[in-house]
């Protein structure tokens, strides 16, 4: 990290999600990019490789493995996941391979609003290290593009937790059925994911019920 070749804090984003669904979708990965894959929407590959590892290809030309170094979570509803990557880049401009390293650490805060809903903002910095060969040439021509790019995954990545989480609170049984036809998830994941999805859509259920009985009794209280 302090010899990174760049450094890059993602825009901070806050979204409506249920705190189980975010859990669990951050613990789970591969949820996200297999339901990419499944929607025709990229072309990216995330195989889980062992309980902290994966392996990664992507169709522009990347490959590398992917660890998780740490991950805690407090009682305040804050949590974070420290990450390292390996990868390799080949594609034009290019003349060569480009091998990198990357250090990951997602920071995300949950927050319950008056309505009982979770808001959670998530910060996610990047440190970036290329091999001497190929670092001036990355830095000079293709650091905008990175950034750019990394960006725009990170936002629409993002915007994609919280309809994944407000598809559970609606249909959770069409997320499951879905999550069948995932080739890259095994039975646990399934399961746990199962119950993840009918519990934001109780919660959901539950709020919902909650405001009806409220107004009810202001409507009530009005008559009086």
């Amino acid at each position: 990290m302090t010899d990174a070749s760049l450094f890059r804090r993602l825009p901070t984003r806050v979204i409506d999600c249920d705190p189980d669904v975010f859990e669990h979708l951050v613990d789970h990965p591969e949820l996200i990019v297999e339901t990419w894959n499944l929607m025709g929407v990229s072309k990216v590959g995330l195989r889980r490789t062992g309980p902290e590892t994966y392996s990664a290809t992507d169709a522009a030309g990347g490959r590398g493995s992917v660890q998780v170094l740490h991950r805690d979570q407090t009682p305040d509803g804050e949590s974070r996941v420290l990450t390292f990557a390996r990868g390799v880049y080949q594609a034009p401009p290019m003349p060569r391979p480009i091998k990198a390293t990357t250090v990951l650490n997602l920071h995300a805060v949950k927050r319950t609003a008056a309505n009982g809903r979770t808001h959670i903002t998530a910060d996610l910095d990047a440190f970036i290290r290329i091999d001497r060969a190929g670092a001036e040439l990355v830095l000079r021509t293709l650091k905008p593009l990175v950034t750019r790019t990394a960006d725009h995954n990170f936002v629409e990545t993002m915007k994609f937790v919280s309809l994944f989480s407000h598809t559970a609170e609606r249909n959770p049984a069409g997320l499951v059925r879905m999550a069948d036809r995932l080739q890259q998830i095994d039975d646990p994941t399934r399961r746990e994911f199962s119950r993840v999805c009918h519990t934001a859509a109780k919660r959901s259920h539950a709020r919902r019920d909650e405001r009806l009985r409220l107004a009810s009794a202001a409507n009530a209280s009005h008559v009086r």
